[in-house]
């Protein structure tokens, strides 16, 4: 009877291993494609015309040929105004000369009409530039917003998911406060760092230019100060989710190599292949998110450096001809553009951080 029935056993077991099964696994060009397609999503959302692919094999020249292009579509040109600051600084020498010679009071009151006349050059072309580094914040954090929840989830899959909770967190919740802090702050900081330039300018006997050199070192050196913590602190929760990522990941290879029979070693090994392939797909996601962020960023900051540079050559050429009240106005001006300039690099420059941090720690685990 006992014999009867381990032979019925036996037979059973071996149709069931007759049986041919079919077993399927997801091609790694399949799951690349998936995560491509969802970044080509969010690159034509904001307006990119190089898709994922493109961008991640671009070329250094190819990319400070996009750059130049955004740049030359700026609606007013930094060296146009230059010409029409240069204009006005000489007119303002010779009124002063003149004035000087005729009516001896009349110097102030020429001097007066010649900062009110720069002022009414620049400030357009400088709010348009003040508006441009705000809306260029806002537009990098709608895109981190939208490119940290792909870029989380790839380093997730590929069995990095502490690093990528800490990442999500802690990179998505100090955007959105940046953003919000520059859209409520930024514009009429600003804007009174420009009007304490002009009151300072037209009326010489209350000089503003030290309160507005005062708010760019305050501002400057807070942002410097709060990005080199905040930076330090990803990178040692990184370091350390990197290493329990890495223990988890040994764990479980050991726990497929020893537990599954026969066949535990090519399964913990085709489990290595597996993350490796993800490994390849994080990096990609993370340099086309960087590349893209630099594109986003640095067109507005090369641009205020231009209107910098302009407000250099305005001031020397101020000191040259003597137009003393000028020269201030242009500095604190240059002040101004300095702050809006810090704010957009230190934006991009901490995202970019951040996530060659979580590429970095990630991928040595």
């Amino acid at each position: 009877m006992k014999k009867s029935g381990l032979a019925i056993f036996i037979i059973i077991l071996l149709i069931i291993f007759a049986v041919p099964v079919n077993a399927y696994a997801e091609d790694n060009d399949d799951i690349k494609s998936d995560y491509t397609e969802q970044l080509d999503e969010i690159l034509e959302d904001y307006d990119f015309d190089e898709g994922t692919d493109e961008i991640a094999a671009i070329s250094f020249g190819r990319l400070a040929d996009i750059i130049t292009e955004k740049v030359k579509e700026s609606d007013h040109s930094p060296f146009k105004l230059l010409g029409t600051i240069l204009t006005v600084i000489v007119i303002s020498g010779l009124l002063k000369n003149m004035g000087a010679s005729i009516f001896s009071n009349s110097q102030d009151i020429y001097s007066m009409i010649c900062v009110l006349t720069t002022v009414t050059v620049i400030s357009p072309q400088l709010f348009d530039a003040f508006s441009s580094a705000s809306e260029t914040v806002s537009l990098g954090g709608g895109f981190i917003s939208v490119f940290i929840p792909v870029f989380s989830g790839v380093t997730a899959a590929s069995g990095n998911i502490t690093s990528a909770a800490v990442y999500d967190a802690a990179v998505l919740a100090a955007s959105e406060l940046i953003v919000q802090l520059i859209s409520g702050f930024l514009m009429p900081v600003l804007s009174g760092a420009v009007m304490l330039s002009v009151t300072g300018s037209v009326f010489s006997e209350n000089n503003m230019s030290s309160i507005v050199q005062l708010l760019k070192k305050v501002i400057i050196w807070g942002m410097t100060v709060t990005m080199t913590v905040f930076t330090g602190f990803v990178t040692l929760k990184c370091s350390l989710a990197g290493k329990a990522d890495g223990a988890a990941t040994k764990a479980a290879r050991f726990l497929i190599s020893g537990g599954v029979p026969v066949v535990g070693g090519a399964v913990s090994d085709a489990y290595a292949t597996v993350r490796s392939s993800f490994d390849l797909i994080r990096g990609s996601v993370g340099t086309v998110g960087c590349i893209a962020v630099v594109l986003i960023v640095l067109p507005p900051v090369i641009n205020l450096i231009l209107f910098r540079f302009v407000m250099w050559i305005g001031s020397a050429a101020s000191d040259l001809f003597g137009a003393d009240q000028i020269k201030r106005l242009l500095d604190s001006f240059d002040n101004a553009l300095a702050i809006a300039q810090s704010v957009l690099v230190c934006y991009g420059v901490m995202f970019v951080l951040c996530t060659g941090i979580l590429m970095q720690m990630a991928g040595g685990t």
